[in-house]
């Protein structure tokens, strides 16, 4: 049985898009896990992050994991106030995420970047600014912040 033109360009058509899934193995957070799932299958809290992440991308080779907000979002958690700039970006891997971007801390006056988090069994340590360190129970990261 010979197939036609159209039904060859259609296989092609389909090879073609086999081909590059083959090449970006990336995985998209639309069809699948929320970007809250992929914390918590990291052993990470939610609360990481706050309401309205709506998209991620995974690289499961780098553990790149930029997440999309809709806009900037400011919030005050125990004394500080924390500002989250889309896209938030950075590098998870179990209990951590590392190599954050869009995410700072105000101390005193000065705006510093929040650059890693590590959970070791029920604290979080936050690293600021590649210097200083701060401990959370995870349990106060139950819960995501709401944007003002």
């Amino acid at each position: 049985m010979a197939l036609t033109k159209t039904k060859r360009e259609t296989l092609k058509l389909v090879f073609f898009c086999l081909s590059l899934s083959l090449l970006f193995p990336f995985s998209e957070g639309d069809g699948e896990q929320s970007a809250y799932q992929v914390l918590q299958r990291y052993n990470l809290p939610i609360g990481l992050l706050p309401n309205g992440a709506f998209g991620y991308t995974l690289d499961p080779n780098s553990g790149r994991f930029p997440v999309n907000l809709s806009s900037n979002c400011n919030f005050h958690v125990g004394g500080y106030e924390i500002n989250y700039s889309p896209p938030i970006t950075g590098v998870i891997s179990q209990n951590n995420l590392g190599e954050i971007g869009g995410v700072k801390v105000k101390v005193l006056f000065f705006w510093i970047n929040i650059v890693n988090v590590n959970r070791n069994q029920d604290q979080l340590r936050f690293n600021v600014g590649g210097l200083v360190n701060k401990d959370f129970p995870v349990n106060d990261f139950n819960l995501c912040p709401k944007c003002k």
